[in-house]
């Protein structure tokens, strides 16, 4: 198919009116009210719009009660100009009202969508160091965009069939607005506080899991430290064993060719054995033989890839992380 030959046509009329929409409910988010403002903003509008006033008298009644949602001067101005700007004709404060219940309906969507999406870091069943659990990580983020959009859709299915008096607002002001497309606005205006839910939802990282496991098992540790007899050698943990026993750890979630780092004999280093800890996706056996070559090196994988993989769980010195604990960490510290 050659793209010169789609023609796509957008009728100057409709971007108008949406781009209105959009520009409304962008004020109104950037005015900061509150949602107990918004809901008496629509039972303002819902009787002007059916007053027998003139426009104008109508858009001063308007710009009269906003004044008194706030006492805050930076509100009040940002209110005024919001109605100012956003009101120019009758129609318009259907448009108003609409943008404040799309606003509502998003507040909705996005709780909604974030429960969905916390469901991948809330399984009982999954170990938070699992290869399951880091790819339910991964989807986190985009799941609260999948999910809200998929809700978008069918709200809009149900507005659109009329199921429910519920919806019967919305519905009486799209009706009243000709070409207005209130579920594109929505979607646009979702996606984009998504991305905001995302940054404070995101899964943890792989280190950080592992310092979750480390404190759940009450291990002391240190984070990411240099090995004081070999200047080269950095771990990214040390553990400290009560028999005075000390463990340096290497987390990577892969490991490319970073597996050959850290690598030296262990009567150099300042630990008493070295631990490599990582998911196990590209751990082969040419990997584990070359790790193992030396004494006092072990492996921790996750534990749903260990069971699956016969030469990590036909290896005695490769161990599933749901078993690292005190009590394992002290037998291998006597090896």
């Amino acid at each position: 198919m050659k793209i010169d030959t789609i023609e796509l046509e957008l009728d100057s009329s409709n971007l108008a009116i949406n781009l209105l929409l959009y520009r409304t409910v962008k004020s109104i988010l950037q005015s900061k009210i509150s949602n107990n403002h918004i809901l008496k903003l629509i039972e303002q509008l819902k009787l002007l719009t059916i007053s027998k006033e003139p426009f104008e008298v109508k858009k001063e009644i308007l710009l009269e009660f906003a004044q008194t949602l706030s006492e805050k001067e930076t509100v009040k101005k940002k209110l005024a100009d919001l109605v100012e700007c956003s009101i120019l004709e009758e129609i318009h404060f259907n448009v108003f009202k609409l943008s404040l219940n799309i606003l509502r309906f998003k507040g909705y969507i996005l709780e909604k969508s974030k429960l969905y999406s916390e469901n991948f870091k809330a399984s009982n069943d999954i170990h938070i160091m699992d290869f399951q659990y880091d790819q339910n990580m991964l989807n986190l983020p985009y799941s609260i965009r999948v999910s809200g959009a998929l809700l978008i859709k069918i709200l809009f299915a149900e507005i659109n069939e009329n199921k429910k008096n519920f919806y019967g607002a919305l519905i009486s002001d799209i009706k009243k607005v000709k070409e207005i497309d209130p579920e594109t606005i929505l979607q646009i205006i979702f996606a984009e506080s998504a991305s905001q839910a995302i940054r404070s939802l995101s899964g943890s990282g792989y280190e950080e899991r592992f310092t979750t496991l480390l404190k759940a098992n009450n291990l002391s540790h240190d984070g990411q430290c240099f090995d004081s007899n070999v200047k080269a050698v950095e771990y990214d943990f040390k553990i400290f064993l009560e028999n005075g026993k000390k463990i340096g750890v290497s987390a990577k979630r892969t490991l490319r060719e970073r597996y050959k780092q850290n690598h030296e004999n262990i009567d150099d280093l300042e630990v008493d054995i070295m631990i490599l800890v990582t998911l196990g996706i590209d751990l082969n056996k040419a990997k584990i033989d070359y790790i193992l070559a030396k004494d006092k090196y072990f492996i921790f994988v996750a534990s749903d890839l260990y069971e699956k993989i016969n030469y990590f769980n036909q290896n005695e010195r490769v161990f599933p992380l749901s078993q690292l604990n005190r009590n394992l960490l002290m037998r291998l510290g006597e090896k």
